[in-house]
């Protein structure tokens, strides 16, 4: 057995340390001043909640990070949170979708968090097992922004028009066209279509740099000991 002595630990450290920056930067390149606050905020406010995240994703399909992604888009990691339709807390439920979750409290913090994990994870169920996992996701994170019924009609126009419903890149082509022809009369200035692939590409950067922080934590760990 190799046993590293201390500098040498602390230089293989560091250097996986500036390997996972560079890999975050790269991801953040469009917006470096974003990436400085959700820094700033995994530090002062994730870790607040970090075991939150974990217990509620237990019994999930998906990682903890996935659901701690949602929550920063959602509100930014503040369990005060609230919309000017009302939606609220850490994962911005709304009443309707707070009690189905069985929720009481939509501002505690651990009961926003999981009652969003588990509506989340009711989406996932919804879409067909044999779709790529990746693909699960997405869709399922455009169903908790918009509801699950757009996503459906998404699907049923790609397979229509003769393209893949089980690929996001395929359904995300076809959600705007349900959208604005739902709901384009009903507002002034529309712009839920560009805000729903919006949405799901946030909660992407988002889930890909807790990732990247989470192993970077782990493979620190394993130095350590």
């Amino acid at each position: 057995m190799v046993v590293l002595e201390a500098p040498v630990l602390a230089s293989y450290s560091q250097q996986n340390i500036n390997i996972f920056s560079e890999e975050i930067e790269s991801l953040w390149e469009d917006d470096p001043v974003g990436l400085s606050i959700f820094l700033e905020r995994t530090e002062t406010r994730l870790s607040h909640f970090e075991q939150s995240f974990k217990q509620s994703s237990v019994n999930l399909d998906v990682h903890w990070t996935l659901i701690a992604a949602i929550s920063y888009q959602e509100s930014h990691w503040n369990p005060k949170a609230i919309s000017d339709t009302g939606v609220r807390g850490m994962m911005m439920l709304t009443q309707k979708t707070a009690k189905e979750m069985g929720i009481k409290k939509r501002t505690n913090a651990e009961q926003s968090i999981l009652g969003g994990a588990n509506y989340f994870q009711k989406n996932l169920n919804r879409l067909p097992k044999e779709m790529p996992k990746l693909d699960r996701m997405w869709m399922a994170l455009a169903g908790y922004n918009l509801g699950f019924v757009n996503i459906n009609l998404a699907r049923e126009l790609t397979s229509e028009s003769g393209d893949n419903p089980n690929l996001w890149s395929d359904v995300s082509l076809y959600l705007p066209v349900i959208l604005i022809e739902r709901y384009a009369k009903e507002e002034n200035e529309f712009a839920k279509h560009l805000q729903a692939i919006e949405y799901v590409e946030r909660i992407q950067l988002y889930y890909q740099t807790l990732s990247i922080l989470n192993r970077q934590k782990e493979m620190l760990l394993l130095a350590v000991n």
